[in-house]
């Protein structure tokens, strides 16, 4: 089955690659248009569907729990985002496809919440679309 995918007695991690990544957000955003969302979150069909062509797609054999551990992660990181955002001295760069912000300012943030230290130097190539995925049209 390859090194990408775990089995439920093998703790090994699902490696996403950037290409994996595109490919998930471009069929969420085709099950929205369908209007398979329901609140934060995709209905049963759209699940399975979602699985299927993902699956079809790569060769692989992930369940949905993949998929939903990554859609989770992807709100996780869309969320750390939008709370950097919303402090002062902080602002996206739409070039570089991250957030940016004065030394000063990332220090003293950093000081208070170290988990946030990776937004510093990670480009987050897919934040626009995370804005129309996780509800907020204008980001």
């Amino acid at each position: 089955m390859g090194s990408q995918t775990a089995t439920s007695n093998d703790r090994s991690r699902t490696y996403w690659t950037p290409i994996m990544e595109r490919y998930f957000i471009d069929i969420m955003l085709e099950q929205m248009n369908r209007g398979n969302r329901v609140g934060h979150t995709f209905n049963k069909q759209a699940w399975t569907d979602m699985l299927n062509v993902f699956n079809a797609k790569f060769g692989s054999q992930y369940d949905k729990d993949v998929l939903k551990s990554r859609y989770t992660n992807m709100w996780k990181q869309f969320n750390d985002v939008k709370n950097l955002l919303g402090q002062s001295g902080f602002s996206w760069d739409e070039t570089r496809q991250m957030v940016v912000a004065d030394d000063y300012v990332w220090d003293a943030y950093i000081k208070a919440y170290p988990d946030a230290r990776s937004y510093r130097t990670k480009a987050v190539v897919n934040f626009s679309d995370l804005c129309i995925i996780y509800g907020y049209t204008n980001c």
